[in-house]
């Protein structure tokens, strides 16, 4: 089934969503020489290219564009020194990228914090992701970044097959209740970390780029004022229970 109208505009919004959010994601893991070249040749300028279809913002333009700037000239070495130096234990400068110790203290609404990463856990889940024990948190920004870039992969799939309806609605509902609990509550606060901590303009800009961005979906996707309640992780296994 063939998209038209405002159905057409939604199709283009998920896939640059999916640009950016997968963008994101690969900037904030250890980078290598492929994941370098890969940044640099595709997933990069697919960033600044979707921003500027997304948003009028020249600020979050603006970022963008001094990321692909900074990150053509850098060294993999550099980019892994930099990296090692905004996110590794044992350095001074760390800003640490998981939710859990991002929001620190009583977690929202008196919930544990095993309850908080069985629900993170549980969004995923209800996608098909499974979470090793043995790899990375299911709460690491790259992490999650990574899951808002799958939904909105999902929905404009749904878009692209059957036109809108349930299963594209089922996956918008799941980045707006993601994003309410989760990401949206941290990722502004990481960003902000990052800008101001990191001494690499890479993950300086990259922080000020998270943050810009992820306020301004949740704003766009009515995360902010949608209603602040919880499904426990059984209920996550039914995707369409995610809204």
């Amino acid at each position: 089934m063939k998209a038209t109208g405002e159905a057409t505009e939604r199709l283009s919004v998920s896939l640059d969503r999916a640009r950016v959010y997968r963008a994101l994601a690969q900037l904030f893991r250890m980078p290598d020489a492929n994941s370098v070249q890969e940044a640099r040749a595709r997933s990069l300028p697919e960033l600044c290219a979707a921003l500027e279809r997304l948003t009028e913002s020249a600020d979050l333009v603006g970022e963008a564009k001094a990321l692909c700037d900074f990150f053509s000239v850098a060294e993999v070495e550099r980019l892994r020194a930099g990296h090692h130096t905004a996110f590794d234990e044992s350095s001074s400068a760390r800003c640490s990228p998981t939710e859990m110790d991002q929001l620190g203290g009583a977690p929202q609404l008196e919930m544990t914090r095993t309850f908080e990463m069985a629900d993170v856990a549980g969004f995923y889940k209800a996608f098909g992701v499974e979470v090793e024990s043995s790899g990375e948190r299911p709460d690491h920004i790259a992490a999650e970044l990574e899951f808002m870039n799958l939904l909105a992969v999902k929905e404009y799939v749904a878009l692209q097959e059957e036109g809108e309806g349930e299963h594209a609605d089922v996956c918008r509902n799941a980045s707006r209740a993601f994003l309410r609990d989760h990401l949206a509550r941290w990722a502004p606060r990481l960003g902000e970390c990052l800008a101001a901590a990191s001494v690499d303009p890479v993950y300086r800009t990259g922080g000020r780029l998270l943050g810009g961005f992820v306020t301004f979906d949740a704003k766009n996707l009515g995360a902010e004022s949608a209603p602040l309640h919880r499904l426990s992780p059984n209920q996550r296994d039914d995707p369409t229970q995610s809204a």
